[in-house]
């Protein structure tokens, strides 16, 4: 499967092997180094030495010649010792490459200091080690040769590489963050959306990218869950440096070893859903708010009588209704048109919404009648306000059309009251307002 073929999971399983796969071959380079300098300190020891690493190593003269090979370069080579023993370690590669490979030798005997190279064979790309083993007046005597198969290493290297050039193409941010909160690793999105660089994140705590108490708060349960070996999805707004509040989907994966099943990491992808976030809420909005006056609509009255009745039973409180209608409104309609009815309603609106706390529940029950829904409010203190909102109405001078009168009822909820008794009562009693003359306040 081509690498541009599989998905961020399998991308982020693959970055997790091959991490692996070089961190073992950097441990196996660093026993390599312990043994080759083991070998420089006794000479007496070195032939015993050759086959404490794990390298090809062998013991040449200073023409090439091989005098001792240890048994790993045996098995490698598949060849026994007297099939290699007095053979020129020149004679294994092609002629017009052996001039280039005597060189290295060359600058060992002048400098008697250790040569580090690499080479190539047989497609293998080989790291060569030589060192210069000293007689008693200090002349190069032998020279120790120790290779490794980088090859693994090169491919691994490469691969990792291009694994995480093709993460950095993703545009969701996307960071590994080890059992102990530090980050590990992180993509070009991930820089760019915390205005940091790579060294200013990699190698640090996580709390010094999202700070203490976010961490605390927010995602300190989610990370120890997914360490755990859960997959966590949430949404969380942050403040970012350029100074916006975004809203991320944060998606927490464990990130498990070769064959183990417990998580060493977590790969935390992000992805910005604040336009998302800001249409839902605005769709929210407009589904609660009636379009013209801009408060809420009857939808919204309805759901929140209920909340406020449920809420009066649980704790023995008071709850009134006072509903409003323009009146002869018809008449200002078909007098004036209906962009200047449209202007009166909006108009009302804005005089009722002076008079009431911010507590109470105001919404367009329907053509010109309102609805206001009072927590915590007698029907005495009910009449006050619906009176105080119609000589307020009654009051005001509006462009074109002059005063506007409106009509009231006012109820209190009852104990055997239903929503729909409730809002009957008040409708019953602002019919009364109505037929009473209107411009008045009617309770039930």
């Amino acid at each position: 499967m081509k690498l541009e073929d599989q998905s961020k999971d399998q991308l982020i399983r693959n970055i997790n092997k091959l991490v692996e796969d070089i961190n073992r071959l950097k441990e196996k380079d660093a026993q390599h180094i312990y043994t080759e300098t083991a070998l420089l300190k006794s000479k007496t020891t070195s032939y015993a030495l050759l086959n404490a690493t794990s390298d090809l190593a062998a013991i040449l003269d200073t023409n090439g010649i091989i005098l001792e090979i240890n048994e790993a370069a045996l098995r490698r080579i598949k060849k026994n010792v007297t099939e290699l023993t007095g053979k020129s370690l020149f004679d294994f590669f092609p002629p017009e490459f052996k001039d280039f490979r005597k060189m290295y030798f060359n600058i060992v005997q002048q400098t008697k200091e250790p040569l580090r190279y690499q080479d190539e064979y047989l497609g293998m790309i080989l790291h060569v080690c030589l060192y210069p083993i000293l007689d008693k007046d200090d002349e190069v005597e032998k020279i120790a040769a120790f290779v490794s198969d980088n090859t693994e290493y090169r491919k691994n290297d490469e691969l990792l590489y291009r694994y995480s050039q093709i993460l950095s193409t993703i545009h969701d941010p996307i960071a590994y963050i080890d059992k102990n909160f530090v980050f590990l690793n992180v993509n070009l999105a991930y820089q760019e959306m915390f205005k940091k660089t790579i060294n200013d994140i990699v190698g640090h705590p996580a709390e010094a990218i999202y700070g203490k108490d976010f961490i605390e708060k927010k995602i300190k349960t989610n990370l120890l869950l997914c360490l755990a070996g859960q997959r966590i999805q949430q949404q969380e707004w942050f403040d970012f440096p350029d100074g916006k509040r975004r809203c991320m989907l944060m998606s927490y994966y464990p990130l498990f070893p070769k064959d183990k099943p417990t998580p060493i990491g977590v790969v935390l992808n992000s992805i910005d859903i604040t336009k998302i976030k800001e249409l839902e809420e605005e769709l929210q909005r407009l589904s609660i708010t009636d379009q013209l006056t801009q408060i809420y609509n009857r939808t919204k009255f309805n759901a929140a009588l209920s909340e406020e009745i449920k809420r009066l039973r649980r704790y023995n409180t008071e709850l009134s209704l006072v509903m409003l209608d323009i009146d002869h409104f018809k008449h200002i309609n078909d007098t004036y048109g209906h962009d200047i009815g449209d202007k009166v309603l909006v108009s009302l609106v804005q005089i009722v919404k002076r008079c009431i706390r911010e507590t109470d529940i105001f919404s367009r029950w329907g053509g010109e009648e309102f609805m206001l829904l009072l927590p915590h409010t007698n029907i005495e203190n009910s009449i006050k306000l619906a009176e105080r909102i119609r000589k307020k109405v009654q009051e005001t001078n509006l462009e074109t059309v002059g005063t506007i009168t409106c009509s009231f009822g006012v109820s209190q909820f009852n104990e055997n009251d239903s929503d729909e008794s409730f809002t009957k009562r008040v409708d019953n009693a602002l019919y009364d307002s109505k037929r009473s003359g209107r411009n008045r306040v009617t309770w039930k």
